[in-house]
This record gives structure tokens, C-alpha cells and sequence, in this order.
């Protein structure tokens, strides 16, 4: 059944790129800055980062040393990364494009992708092309590193006060609207509405339909084997060689080209 919106309500528009800047700003981490950056020691050749965002996990690999590129479906989300990297002093290659349809064959040494980004893909066939796409643009020996949430079939409602930061005299809200978790899809959906107010009068609105796909550990093991991966690593809530488990935040699968 038609959703009622067209794709442009899925993205990150202008006010969800703000907040998303002000409630986690470049070098945030959740553990995984310093878990990729361990796991990336010894590479010396380009790295990917696709869904790289405002560059919050970027620039930090970046002014590690490592060659980082990225790139992003959210015009509003590129230019915030392009004006954050300058303001670090740190250069990338940056560009719009998404997980199915980029292709570079063999160029890149690693691939990564933290936080849960993967899971922004529209379906379970996206995953399948994207994970596929990711094994070509691997070289030989090259490693994709990724990051999934744990499944998760909570429906329950933002409690507490509102979600807000400021960005100067304008109060930015993040308000959950709705939830539906669509168990056959594999897939929760959240309607979140973006409000900035200045003055107590509000100035701008923007809804935004966050939608997540979610895997089981031994689904998501096959799909990258399937796309070709010969050795498949999972370790659990940012700790090397640490087996998953279901209380973990995220486990981060670790797979490599033959």
C-alpha cells in the first residue's frame, strides 16, 4: 500500500541535518570512532564511508591519517560535511549517490559503515544489491566493516521532555510522532517531526519518515557470504572478538573479499 509520501519525506532535509549536527556534532562517539579506528590500523589504501552524514565519524578517521571518502543520498547532509571538514582542516573526496548504485571496482581497501547505516536501505532486495555493490568495489584482501542493531520489535512512544538543542536564538525540537514495526518487512517505521521555534512562535516544520531495517545474526552472516564474502567476523558491542549477543546495542560484522 502506497505510504502517502514521496521519497523525499524518507531523506534528511535541512532541519533534521541541523539537529542531527546539534545533538551529535563531529567526533561523537559511541564506541565506534575508537572501534574502527582500532580495526583500521593497518590500512593504508582508500577507505569508504558510505551515509557518511555531516562527517561526525569522517573527519575523525581522517585526522587519523587514514584516506577517507564518502558519500551521501542527502544533499543538506553533504553540504554540512563539505563546511565541517573545512572548518577541521581536513580535505575528502565527498559525493551524492546511495548503497545500490555506487560502483568503483576494487578501489577501495576497506569499507565502512557505523551506527546503523546500512539499515536506512528501502528493502530486503536494497540490502542484497548494496552488500553485492560493496564486494566489488572491495579489493582483494578488502575488508567491509558494518555495523546492525540488533533486532528490535518496541512500539512505544518518545517519553520525557521533548528532544531540543538550540542553534542560536532558535530552539530545534525532535518530537516521535508515530511508530509501526512491520515484522514480515523487517522493518520499523517512525514519523519524526522537526520544529524550530524562536520567540515561542514557531517558524518551520519538517517531517521526517525514519524507517530502519532490521537483521538476525545468522540472516545477515549468510547475505554476505552470499555476496561473495569468504570470511564473515561478528563482534559484539564494540568489543574485538567479543561474541554477540542480544543485549548488545549493535553488533558490527567484519567481512572479507576474497
Amino acid at each position: 500500500m502506497h505510504s502517502g509520501f514521496d521519497d523525499t519525506a524518507w531523506r534528511y532535509g535541512p532541519l533534521a541535518t541541523l539537529f542531527y549536527e546539534l545533538d551529535k556534532p563531529v567526533g561523537t562517539s559511541f564506541g565506534d570512532v575508537e572501534f574502527y579506528a582500532d580495526r583500521l590500523r593497518n590500512v593504508s589504501g582508500p577507505v569508504l564511508e558510505p551515509a557518511v552524514g555531516t562527517g561526525r565519524f569522517l573527519i575523525p578517521l581522517l585526522q587519523r591519517g587514514l584516506d577517507v571518502r564518502g558519500y551521501d543520498t542527502s544533499a543538506p547532509m553533504l553540504e554540512r560535511c563539505r563546511a565541517n571538514c573545512a572548518r577541521h582542516g581536513v580535505r575528502a573526496e565527498l559525493s551524492e549517490g546511495d548503497m545500490t548504485t555506487h560502483r568503483a571496482p576494487g578501489v577501495f581497501e576497506a569499507i565502512v559503515i557505523p551506527t546503523g547505516s546500512f539499515a536506512l536501505l528501502p528493502d530486503q532486495a536494497g540490502a542484497r544489491t548494496a552488500l553485492a555493490a560493496m564486494h566489488t568495489n572491495l579489493a582483494p584482501g578488502g575488508r567491509l566493516i558494518v555495523d546492525v542493531e540488533p533486532p528490535s520489535t518496541g512500539t512505544a512512544p518518545d517519553d520525557g521532555p521533548v528532544r531540543h538543542r538550540w542553534s542560536g536564538d532558535d530552539l530545534i525540537t525532535l518530537t516521535t510522532w508515530r511508530t509501526h514495526v512491520d515484522p514480515v518487512a523487517q522493518r520499523t517505521t517512525r514519523w519524526l517531526r522537526y520544529e524550530a521555534w524562536r520567540s515561542g512562535a514557531l517558524t518551520r516544520t519538517e517531517l521526517q519518515v525514519f524507517s530502519l531495517l532490521w537483521f538476525g545474526l545468522a540472516e545477515f552472516t549468510a547475505m554476505l557470504h552470499r555476496a561473495g564474502f569468504a570470511r564473515v567476523e561478528v563482534h559484539g558491542g564494540y568489543r574485538a572478538g567479543a561474541a554477540p549477543t542480544t543485549a548488545d546495542d549493535v553488533w558490527t560484522f567484519e567481512a572479507t573479499r576474497a
